[in-house]
């Protein structure tokens, strides 16, 4: 329940004690319990029984971690509920861990099902002395910069759970192996900053739930290995990596933001860019970087994507990417897209010679069908000359285009250049529909 919607929530003045006291106990979370409690006399002396112990919003200007752990503390020793459904804590916990242990704890004992444990606050890895693998009621587990471990062969433990997230600890082939082995009904995997060598080996053939996988920044992989013949989305951040998905079935949406690595010993990443095109061929869905796009225009491989409806691009520096490779991508590759997105928050197009000679005059005057696609979105538009290019382009080229929105930068420090209002009111002019073009500021963050 939104903080707006408590805040219209009104009680009939008829209502029992006993019932207001259940919602406000048991029902609200935590948030908007403590809320209720210190505005109103009527509910100051109700039980705390609330099963959604929710912490992630409780820091504030006036309060520090001394409060907070204070607030916490006296929750758990007022609450009388009989079940905590869900725990999310982010904290440093350098010096209260005892405390923190016997909250967990707690928790177990109250059936918890929704578990989130965030200590990157204090920058060090805890080891906690209660075996989370062994807890039956959990659905949904997240822990960041905690260890974990889970044992081959548990007879009960995790086999509800649903999402697992793990950021900053180690894994391991075994401890892979252990989670798929046990946790027969996972729908989610993520896998943050962890720390492991070699090969990334996911072995969920027999796992008929799993639909998404998560990998970022694993900066020691060297190969993706994956057998999980239901897996319907995969997000991928890091340097580009050889992968084998040969045993994937359904795969309808892939977020590859790839890194640019300098490392001059390692193997050439356009080429295993090009090698690993072959997985993602029937997706829908498609979101990357420029050096996705750098690896196509280098090579020109014979393939094409289908199925592909949506596809979102990244700039970042260094690129010599400009329209004409966007627009060379779209012709040959997307013959049924109909949304793209681009993404320039962090990037600025610069003065190109190569695209004023040369590939300006191409574009102009070259044939692009975009009869399919129907929404154009720019992230981070600065009102820049390759910016108005793009959807000019746009305009001109995609005939069945109902909407392009231009969203300011996020960062509300980021210069913006000046309209070029004649341009605009020409590129406008190349369409009968009036509004098809939308200016606005709800991607640019408050000053």
């Amino acid at each position: 329940m939104s903080e707006s919607s408590h805040k219209k929530m009104k009680f009939p003045e008829n209502m029992p004690e006993d019932v207001v006291e259940h919602i406000l106990s048991t029902c609200l979370p935590i948030q908007n319990a403590l809320r209720s409690r210190a505005v109103s006399k009527r509910f100051r002396h109700a039980q705390i029984r609330s099963r959604y112990l929710d912490f992630s919003k409780i820091y504030s200007k006036r309060r520090n971690q001394l409060a907070v752990v204070r607030i916490i503390e006296g929750i758990f020793e007022k609450h009388k509920g009989s079940e905590i459904n869900q725990f999310v804590l982010i904290l440093n916990h350098i010096g209260i861990e005892d405390k923190i242990f016997r909250w967990i704890k707690t928790c177990v004992s109250k059936n918890i099902q929704e578990l989130e444990l965030d200590f990157s606050k204090s920058r060090k890895v805890i080891e906690i002395p209660i075996d989370l693998s062994a807890i039956e009621t959990l659905t949904v587990l997240k822990l960041k910069w905690c260890q974990f471990e889970i044992s081959e062969n548990s007879p009960k433990g995790l086999k509800l759970l649903r999402t697992l997230a793990l950021m900053k600890t180690k894994v391991t082939k075994k401890t892979l192996d252990a989670i798929f082995n046990n946790c027969i009904h996972l729908e989610t995997l993520e896998l943050i900053n962890c720390r492991m060598y070699g090969v990334l080996r996911i072995n969920a053939q027999n796992n008929m739930k799993f639909k998404l996988l998560v990998v970022y920044s694993m900066l020691n992989l060297l190969k993706i290995f994956l057998d999980a013949p239901t897996l319907e989305c995969y997000k991928y951040d890091g340097y580009v990596r050889m992968i084998d998905f040969s045993r994937v079935n359904v795969l309808k949406e892939v977020k590859l933001h790839y890194n640019r690595s300098y490392d001059r010993h390692s193997y050439n990443p356009l080429a295993m860019v090009i090698a690993n095109m072959g997985a993602f061929m029937g997706v829908h869905v498609l979101a990357t970087t420029n050096i996705f796009l750098e690896a196509l225009m280098n090579s020109n491989p014979d393939f094409c994507f289908w199925n592909l409806q949506e596809f979102q691009i990244c700039f970042q520096s260094p690129t010599n990417c400009t329209l004409f490779d966007i627009a060379a991508f779209l012709k040959k590759y997307c013959p049924n897209l109909e949304k793209f997105s681009i993404d320039i928050n962090d990037f600025t197009f610069e003065p190109h010679i190569l695209w004023e000679l040369y590939q300006k005059p191409m574009v102009q005057n070259g044939n692009y069908p975009l009869n399919t696609i129907k929404y154009v979105e720019i992230m981070g538009y600065k009102n820049g000359w390759h910016e108005l290019d793009i959807v000019e382009f746009f305009v001109r080229n995609a005939k069945s285009l109902e909407k392009l929105k231009l969203i300011e930068p996020r960062n509300p420090e980021v210069t913006m250049f000046e309209p070029e209002y004649e341009r605009i009111t020409n590129i406008k002019s190349l369409s009968p529909k009036k509004d098809l073009i939308e200016f606005t500021k709800s991607g640019r963050a408050q000053a």
